[in-house]
């Protein structure tokens, strides 16, 4: 098993908040194809600061984990998902992670 964690921007990068409307299209397709979620509080969201080009950006952001098998196909989903999340959020680049996991 591994834990897949996304850490989701709540802005683009210009600023302006992320529709409400698209976070909750995220979470929909990822219920449907796992069944089940995690995901942080919105109204105490992490920060993460990165740099890019020279420009220093700031983020709010969720974490998004799920509980998947250790296979080829659950990661060739994750490496085109972010890609579709970078599309649908205008971002440069989503941050993405993969632990492998032992569960009780």
């Amino acid at each position: 098993m591994k834990k897949y964690e996304i850490y989701l921007p709540l802005k683009y990068n210009d600023g302006r908040e992320i529709e409400a409307e698209k976070i909750k299209q995220i979470r929909e397709e990822l219920i449907a194809v796992f069944g089940a979620l995690t995901v942080s509080s919105q109204s105490a969201p992490y920060q993460g600061s990165w740099k890019y080009g020279g420009v220093n950006f700031i983020d709010d952001i969720i974490k998004i984990e799920i509980i998947a098998g250790s296979d080829r196909k659950t990661e060739r989903f994750f490496k085109g998902y972010k890609e579709h999340l970078k599309r649908l959020l205008k971002q440069i680049d989503i941050l993405i992670t993969a632990q492998n996991i032992r569960t009780i």
